[in-house]
């Protein structure tokens, strides 16, 4: 768990750099940050989620704004970029590490091939967020992680912003949260990209790929699955050596066909939401979850790509941040 970070102020900034930002963009930095902090958040559900955005963001900032100096209020342990297991990490594009806190012995250490139990190229992952074309560009990367509260490795969802320094360097930065709630713009985002990924190189390298556990479409327990317009799977997250289980007549713990819902409702819109109740693992009472799916079609023939989620909360609870939630959906 992590402070809740949207009750402080961030670090002071020096002078001289208040001063500049103040008289080429009539902001304080302090606004500046803010601001930019303040953009990505109405996109999650949880508070955890915000907080962890919050900090990147606004880490990103400062980086912006006073380049490697920002490093020495990083690493001020009991300040709000360094509490307990929250803390910064900083990449240059080439993978070579800039910050590290808790593994000082990181630093100037090129991390490139680095990879999780998985074989999940973390930072790779980390720096290819950076390179996309927007000056902002951020993104998640998820992986299994060893906690040294636990005896195996758990997964990792990191929060990463790319941030270009007054010299014009361009770096990465980013923190990490262990069991992180699954939101759904994970899943939104997951399945757009598994539709790209189709679009782009076809159905064979594409299954291929969302059936790698070391791939970016395997994460927090969550995978893709792949439709016909029929209800038949092609890509199977519970049996991914076979393919063509019938799940239209599938019924969840009330009888509702969430499947045959999501295929009916994709007959008139490119995306859809459905919920139904079903046990979690090893449960017997049943929980809220959620299918996201969209509709593709190549070379005429409609697929369905899509991927669930269990909500975090109660049957009885309201979620936290209704406003995230798609408009069809009840809270």
């Amino acid at each position: 768990m992590t402070d809740d970070h949207s009750s402080h102020t961030p670090p002071p900034l020096n002078r001289r750099t208040i001063m500049g930002l103040a008289a080429a963009a009539g902001l304080s930095a302090l606004a500046v940050q803010a601001a930019r902090a303040e953009a990505p958040l109405s996109r999650y559900t949880y508070k955890d989620t915000r907080n962890l955005v919050a900090l990147v963001e606004e880490a990103a900032g400062l980086i912006e704004a006073e380049g490697e100096a920002a490093f020495t209020a990083f690493g001020e342990e009991g300040s709000r970029w360094f509490n307990g297991s929250t803390y910064l990490f900083v990449y240059d594009m080439d993978g070579n590490t800039l910050f590290h806190p808790i593994s000082p012995e990181l630093l100037g250490r090129n991390v490139i091939d680095l990879r999780d139990i998985d074989g999940k190229p973390v930072v790779q992952e980390v720096i290819d967020i950076a390179k996309l074309p927007e000056r902002a560009a951020n993104g998640w990367v998820f992986y299994r992680w060893q906690d040294q509260r636990q005896l195996s490795p758990i997964w990792k969802s990191s929060y990463v912003r790319k941030a270009v320094t007054p010299t014009g360097k361009t770096y990465v930065v980013g923190a990490g949260l262990y069991d992180i709630k699954v939101e759904r713009s994970f899943v939104e985002d997951r399945v757009n990209l598994a539709c790209d990924v189709l679009m782009k190189d076809g159905k064979d390298k594409a299954f291929a790929l969302f059936k790698d556990s070391a791939s970016r479409f395997v994460f927090l327990d969550t995978y893709i699955f792949v439709l016909t317009a029929t209800g038949d799977t092609l890509v199977d997250p519970a049996f991914p050596t076979h393919g063509g289980r019938h799940m239209m007549d599938f019924r969840d713990f009330t009888g509702f066909q969430p499947i045959r819902e999501l295929i009916g409702k994709l007959k008139t819109q490119e995306s859809a939401w459905v919920q139904f109740l079903w046990p979690k693992p090893c449960a017997t009472l049943p929980s809220r979850k959620l299918i996201y799916g969209r509709k593709l079609i190549i070379n005429g023939e409609t697929l369905i790509v899509g991927a669930d989620l269990y909500l975090a909360t109660p049957i009885w609870m309201k979620v936290e941040n209704t406003a995230s939630w798609p408009p069809s959906l009840p809270a």
